[in-house]
């Protein structure tokens, strides 16, 4: 009797390095990219100047790359005021399509026609001061019904042909639901929510193996389940949100346990891990203030994790 092949496992990387795949798609070269989410409102309200500021810092930091979204509440009208201020090298930018602006978090709305998504995206260059975006995702594609997946990545593909996207792609946490969106190729990037992080090795098994089939590079998104190294901790304790499987406590209590022997805080532990994960292309911080903006990038200057420092999260994740 054949043994079951073991779940993958992520490699490590011995430096952080940058990504010759994202630099051959003219996304920027850089591994890091600063998530809009928390600092434009989507996870609660914010003050726009604290906001603004975390964002110009993070330029003055060397971020070099920024994800953005309708969704975000006010992401993109922050990132084009401080796009107006920086004088700096202008950063690669994303922003997505498909998915609306509505009151928060919880309140979807969606638009994934091709009249919708083209007016949406003008509608987002306008605010952001671009005359094209480097990188267009269709947000939340597990919400397009199955037999339209297909007509709506040609649609997506269209925004290209149009001038308004220089590469596109799909942002979400779809794991069989990629395949649709991979036939007739011109996929360039998939960015997964809480598919790949130090709690949760799901894109392994379910994401890259379709992604890398049809080229695509991959960015990991949220460094520790949505919201578990913010404020969001304790205000979840209290109610599970669904991306929060109660399993995912008992790794995070094990990765705190082991980020104190190593003398390291939770969220350093968490973002050295993934900064470090070779599968992932790129990481998509989620940080809301600049303080977190201004800790995560300590904790990628401080490189890898040691290789048996690693192993353990690895171990921990696999559970």
């Amino acid at each position: 009797m054949t043994a079951p092949a073991s779940p993958p496992r992520p490699t490590r990387l011995p430096e952080f390095g940058v990504s010759a795949k994202l630099a051959a798609l003219g996304l920027g070269d850089s591994r890091l990219a600063l998530g809009l989410a928390g600092l434009g409102g989507a996870w609660g309200p914010v003050d726009e100047g604290e906001s603004l500021d975390a964002i110009l810092r993070a330029l003055t930091e060397g971020i070099a790359v920024f994800d953005a979204a309708p969704a975000y509440m006010a992401a993109e009208r922050l990132l084009g005021r401080a796009l107006a201020q920086w004088r700096g090298p202008r950063p690669t930018v994303s922003t997505k399509v498909g998915r609306l602006c509505g009151r928060d978090d919880s309140d979807l709305r969606f638009d994934f026609s091709l009249a919708g998504m083209r007016d949406s995206l003008r509608a987002s260059l306008d605010v952001m001061g671009l005359e094209a975006i480097d990188l267009v995702l269709l947000h939340e594609p597990e919400f397009v019904p199955p037999e339209d997946r297909a007509r709506t990545g040609a649609a997506l593909r269209q925004l290209q042909a149009d001038g308004l996207a220089r590469r596109v792609g799909v942002g979400g946490g779809c794991g069989p639901d990629w395949e649709r969106y991979c036939e007739g190729g011109g996929l360039d990037v998939a960015l997964g929510f809480n598919r790949l992080n130090a709690v949760n090795f799901t894109a392994l098994a379910e994401d890259l193996p379709r992604l890398r089939g049809c080229g695509a590079a991959y960015y990991a998104a949220s460094p520790l389940a949505m919201g578990l190294l913010g404020s969001g901790q304790e205000r979840w304790k209290q109610e599970l949100p669904p991306w929060l499987p109660p399993r995912t406590w008992e790794r995070v209590a094990q990765l705190q346990r082991l980020a104190v022997i190593h003398g390291l805080t939770l969220p350093a532990l968490a973002h050295r891990f993934l900064f470090g994960v070779a599968e992932a292309d790129r990481v998509v911080l989620g940080a809301c203030t600049e303080a977190e903006i201004l800790a995560a990038l300590a904790a990628w200057r401080a490189g890898p994790l040691p290789p048996e420092v690693f192993d353990a999260v690895c171990a921990i994740g696999a559970l």
